[in-house]
């Protein structure tokens, strides 16, 4: 790799208009359904990005590569650190998960990736010919491209996956720079690695046996399996949507809005964050492949537009919360720039991200804004807004309307059509009175439709193994825009009377890298299949925290510090709309403590997996704790939740199950 080169991060070059506005970083599949040209320009400048020579400081392979393996420093930035291995250089890379630093020091590394896929995208655009005004056309179209992400957490359009199948697909139809369509290989589906066993050295033996990179791999030949990546995140969408709209609407605070890091004086209201949220995403669409992994994980093309929409949803939280930023702490480890002990704050320095200058490194403060990198998203056009005031009440409008309003419109748009009893019992619109006295009935028609739901998971499983994805073309996919959520819809307003009612979460902790390796706790309620390769499609599967942990023999000299050091991280997994779900079902009364606490004794369950598809014996996880909590929310007139943000812990749901939570530990 190049080295003592000072490569200046600039994003996208870009003068703000007279109001200060910028151009918008798009969602995937607008940008695919709404600006086809961009789009299109995308395809052919990733595939010229990720065909850019490694020894280049701003090929794919370069950029991908400081996030982990090949674990060498990028322009000359060392990473001081307090050991060493035979063979390697003693390199310990730039990790910031687990600390304040983590999404701020991301955003500068996306613009870095920003900064090169553009220059991408107008080389590319400069190639078409000048007849018929083709050339014209891309080079405008190209003028204000920015990186799109993937909102993983917004109800997909209808009658479409979950996973969006540009992704997916292995091929991909574009207007190639001769101006004919032509079908490629989907730069959005993998990278090649060429040469395909690199520098010796660069990966791990476990990693280098990959061509390119991979998602949910089979076992034995290794090949790539995405069509099982849709049903999973369908599954857990009702969860995913509840913490994102938690973590947006509930959080105050930034440290714990932002990362994953557990300490005595967390609050039961703090367990989840955005870190935790985007281990998740690593985890449903890597399935023990490149995307599972930290260390190798940016070269997978979804990393960019998985990361970007985290980035996107930090600067809609920084929006509502402008007062709001890290509070310093110690360095965890040494640093080319810091010593371990040292305070981090916002003002310690990003490395190996030089600004403008190349003087300096970016630092967190300097970040804040993502306009200083020229670009903004849909919800953050604060230019088109006269106060403050106008603005976040614009906001929050466009949260409710991606991720629902409130947990019961949340619940009949990602639950409610899950089964046929469910479907038929709200849209019935039947009074409280006539609901319970049918709730016998209604519950051997849920109890059925379980099994078979669970059944049709299986079959659908099997099929999808089975069948070729096929080319996707530019133009094909057609969205359809979200419509605000209101209030508590009528036949569940019971549930809150004067808009009032009990939210349910499930806090877990445990320490990152206290098995050598990543993994997940995957929370019930009511029965499963005790295979674990089901438990990712299982009906009664309310959500997951996913563990990134990594083994005491990783180059990442911050992890081998944490791991040193028992370093205890935590996440939340939303726990009201499976209530609902049981509530219409009529397996419980009300969201009240004294229905839902010896509900949740008899029917809360979890197990811990490993990212390879194994059961995991968990007491045997170091400081692993399951705990349950409620606090008291209240809904507007527009349907808009207010969090008390006081919780109530409740050791009697969880005392004497393996890891749960008992009324002497601490929370």
């Amino acid at each position: 790799m190049s080295t003592d080169i000072k490569f200046a991060i600039t994003g996208v070059p870009t003068a703000p208009s007279s109001n200060g506005a910028v151009p918008l970083r798009l969602e995937l599949r607008d940008l695919q359904q709404n600006h086809p040209d961009q789009f299109n320009l995308y395809l052919l400048g990733l595939s010229h990005f990720q065909s850019l020579d490694k020894s280049q400081l701003a090929s794919y392979y370069q950029v991908a590569g400081i996030h982990g393996m090949p674990f060498k420093p990028w322009g000359g930035v060392p990473s001081d650190t307090d050991w060493s291995k035979p063979g390697s250089s003693g390199f310990g890379g730039y990790c910031t998960h687990s600390s304040i630093l983590f999404i701020t020091w991301h955003r500068p590394y996306l613009a870095l990736y920003e900064q090169a896929l553009y220059a991408s995208v107008q080389a590319v655009a400069a190639k078409f010919p000048v007849e018929g005004g083709l050339r014209a056309k891309y080079v405008a179209a190209a003028k204000d491209f920015r990186a799109p992400y993937f909102d993983w957490a917004s109800q997909p359009p209808k009658g479409a996956a979950a996973f969006p199948e540009a992704l997916s697909a292995k091929t991909i139809r574009v207007v190639d720079v001769d101006g004919k369509t032509k079908t490629i290989n989907n730069p959005l589906n993998r990278f090649n690695f060429h040469p395909v066993n690199p520098s010796a050295g660069d990966f791990s033996a476990a990693w280098s046996r990959y061509r390119s990179t991979v998602r949910y791999p089979n076992r034995l030949t290794g090949e790539s399996r995405d069509e099982r990546i849709a049903p999973i995140l369908q599954n857990e969408l009702a969860s995913l949507r509840s913490n994102v709209s938690l973590l947006l609407l509930s959080y105050k605070d930034f440290d714990a809005f932002s990362f994953n890091r557990w300490d005595p004086n967390t609050s039961p209201g703090d367990f989840g964050s955005l870190e935790d949220v985007h281990n998740e995403i690593h985890d449903r669409t890597g399935g023990n492949g490149h995307m599972s992994s930290l260390e190798v994980s940016a070269f997978d093309p979804l990393f960019w537009l998985h990361h970007i929409n985290v980035d996107r949803l930090w600067s809609i939280w920084q929006c509502l919360n402008p007062d709001s930023f890290m509070t310093p702490r110690p360095a965890p480890y040494s640093t080319f720039v810091a010593q371990e002990g040292e305070s981090q704050s916002k003002d310690t320095p990003l490395e190996p991200f030089w600004d403008r200058s190349t003087a300096s490194f970016w630092t967190s403060e300097q970040v804040k804004d993502s306009t200083t990198f020229g670009y903004a998203y849909p919800e953050t056009q604060k230019w088109k807004y006269s106060s403050v005031e106008e603005y976040q009440t614009a906001i929050r409008k466009s949260v409710t309307t991606l991720y629902g309003s409130n947990v019961f419109a949340n619940f009949v748009d990602n639950v409610a059509d899950r089964t046929p009893a469910l479907k038929k019992s709200l849209a019935a619109g039947e009074e409280r009175k006539t609901a319970v006295s049918a709730a016998a009935v209604l519950a051997v028609d849920l109890s059925g439709a379980k099994k078979v739901a669970a059944k049709v998971h299986d079959v659908v499983q099997q099929v999808e193994e089975k069948v070729q994805k096929p080319v996707v073309n530019v133009e094909e996919i057609k969205t359809e825009p979200s419509t605000p959520k209101g209030p508590i819809p009528e036949n569940l307003k019971y549930l809150a009377p004067d808009g009032k009612y009990t939210d349910w979460i499930v806090n877990v902790r445990a320490q990152k890298h206290g098995l050598g390796q990543s993994f997940r706790v995957v929370v019930f309620l009511g029965e499963f299949n005790p295979d674990p390769e089901t438990w990712d499609h299982e009906f009664n599967c309310v959500g997951r925290v996913s563990v990134l942990g990594r083994s005491a023999e990783t180059q990442c000299g911050k992890c081998r510090k944490d791991n040193a050091n028992g370093l205890i991280v935590s996440g939340t997994v939303p726990l009201t709309s499976a209530l609902l779900q049981d509530i219409v079902g009529g397996e419980l009364q009300s969201l009240k403590p004294e229905d839902v606490m010896p509900h949740l004794r008899a029917n809360l369950k979890w197990k811990v997996a490993l990212f390879n598809g194994e059961e995991y014996n968990m007491e045997e996880v170091p400081d692993l704790k399951v705990s349950v909590a409620s606090t008291e929310v209240t809904i507007d007139e527009e349907g808009l939740p207010h969090y008390s943000r006081q919780y109530t812990v409740y050791p009697e749901i969880t005392e004497g199950k393996p890891c749960g939570h008992c009324p002497e530990d601490h929370i």
